[in-house]
């Protein structure tokens, strides 16, 4: 913070002037020998903390600390004086006089008094910042102004707005305080450049959803704050999941809400799915062509229904390697991806029962707001289309397909034994001929998948913080904790422990490279 030295006497001065140099430089020591010169520094330097002599030439103590007051009620004020005179303490109160020193002044008395205001201003300063910055999150949000000037004199600001968005929770990073953009460092990033710190507001609207305001100080500078902005992208990009940043400009004629709400429905819209997306103004992005994939969706249809995981899988890659290509944007994926299931079931219930229920065909993709990338989406599309194609009635499948009941069957009962014998026996089908079968449609052998459909759920664990390697191994179906470290040891590379701590280390030197903006 700020804090004026005001004496008119120079050994004084000087003196005052070397026992706060103690304060720096977490704080800024501005001193001054007459209160006019503080008074008129202050048009330039909003100061914090005032610490001034009464008896001056020109402006005096008590009447620099009346101005000051009536510019903003929140400066604190400390009276030096070498009369010990209630009147003056008496005046003093009503302008914010938070403290009153006699002279000489006692080294340890000024360091008190002090620390003191500093933490009360600190205090109301966060109280005041709390409020204040609720209050633009709700004029951000609705339409409705609250009743106060200063939220007023906001809204008919003219400020650059910044959009800054993590694209999806994961077990590594679920909001913006898992990572090193701090909100402080955000403020000093854009105030250095362009106004004071205090002016630059940066608000959570929720854990991912970051938004700065930066007053426009002259049209000039916009090129400046879209540089800062494509330079802060930049460095987002060494998060471990995609950050997205948007930016807008609001004129004084327009609503904070009114900017805000264009700038959110462009970033929904356009941002990409999996990667990293930079917004300008006015820039839109046209959505993709994705027509010619509906072959690979028809040759996929093929395989899922004769059975043929391994090669439905593959066309499925092919097919998600093919979007992310063309770098599509999120909502456009969630079109596609709605479309292609929707498909799927109609084709499938009109060969079943020659009727369909629309009802039934309705998909929710809502998972898709939590998916990191597309690997992680192949295996969630993978798991939903055998879900689908696994509820054929016992009787009307092959052999081959059986395989897609038999992996639903893994997939939600992987926590318990499961038999392939008890299930060949209960669909009438040779064991050996269903383990090759098994073996040519997934390319592993039943125990094998079963093994790594375990693995990958302990994996999942271990990244989303469970840490007691007991609870681990019971919870993905391995009463012996030892056996299963074994095992994870052996497909992983490294223990569950050593893979925990692994993750945990690469995530916290994630957050500090780069730490200061």
């Amino acid at each position: 913070m700020n804090i004026f030295v005001v004496e008119d006497e120079r050994w004084a001065l000087a003196e005052l002037a070397e026992l706060m140099k103690s304060y720096e430089p977490d704080h800024r020591i501005y001193v001054f020998e007459t209160g006019d010169d503080a008074l008129s520094a202050a048009g330039n330097i909003h100061p914090h903390l005032v610490i001034t002599d009464i008896n001056m030439p020109g402006i005096d103590g008590l009447e620099l600390i009346e101005h000051l007051h009536r510019m903003d009620p929140a400066i604190k004020s400390m009276i030096l004086s070498v009369h010990d005179q209630f009147e003056y303490a008496r005046q003093g109160m009503k302008f914010g006089v938070f403290d009153y020193l006699l002279k000489p002044v006692k080294k340890d008395a000024l360091y008190k008094a002090v620390d003191q205001a500093i933490g009360h201003i600190t205090s109301d300063s966060k109280r005041s910042e709390e409020w204040l910055n609720g209050s633009i999150a709700q004029m951000l949000l609705t339409a409705d102004t609250p009743d106060y000037d200063v939220l007023r004199s906001v809204n008919r600001a003219a400020y650059f707005i910044i959009l800054l968005h993590l694209d999806t929770e994961s077990s590594a990073v679920k909001g913006w305080k898992d990572t090193w953009i701090h909100a402080r460092d955000l403020k000093k990033r854009f105030a250095a450049a362009y106004c004071a710190e205090e002016e630059v507001v940066c608000v959570d609207l929720d854990s991912r959803t970051r938004v700065l305001l930066i007053p426009v100080v002259d049209a000039a500078r916009t090129d400046s704050v879209k540089q800062n902005a494509a330079s802060l992208f930049q460095q987002l990009q060494l998060l471990p999941v995609p950050a997205h940043v948007g930016y807008e400009v609001k004129p004084e004629t327009a609503t904070l809400y009114a900017r805000f709400s264009e700038l959110k429905q462009r970033m929904d819209e356009h941002i990409s799915f999996g990667m990293p997306t930079f917004l300008e103004p006015g820039v839109n992005r046209p959505d993709a062509d994705l027509s010619g994939l509906w072959d690979k969706v028809r040759l996929m249809e093929a395989q899922y229904k004769k059975g043929d995981m391994l090669k439905a899988q593959a066309v499925l890659r092919q097919l998600l390697a093919e979007l992310e290509r063309k770098q599509i944007s999120r909502r456009q994926l969630k079109l596609f991806i709605h479309d292609m299931l929707y498909s799927l079931k109609y084709s499938l219930y009109a060969a079943k029962n020659g009727m369909v229920i629309l009802n039934d065909l309705q998909e929710d993709t809502a998972m898709l707001n939590g998916t990191a990338g597309y690997e992680q989406l192949l295996e969630w599309l993978h798991d939903k289309i055998v879900h689908l194609y696994c509820g054929a009635e016992p009787k009307d499948l092959n052999p081959k397909g059986l395989i897609p009941v038999l992996l639903q069957l893994i997939h939600s009962n992987y926590r318990e034994n499961i038999s392939l014998q008890q299930f060949a026996a209960d669909h009438h089908v040779s064991l050996g001929y269903l383990s090759r079968m098994f073996k040519s449609q997934t390319g592993t052998t039943f125990s094998e998948y079963v093994t790594g459909y375990r693995i990958r759920k302990a994996k999942e664990l271990l990244s989303g913080g469970v840490e007691r390697l007991q609870e681990v191994s019971l919870l993905v179906g391995y009463e012996d904790s030892k056996h299963f470290s074994m095992l994870f040891k052996k497909i992983v590379g490294e223990s569950p422990i050593a893979y925990a701590r692994r993750n945990a280390a690469k995530q916290t030197l994630t957050n500090r490279k780069n730490h200061p903006l």
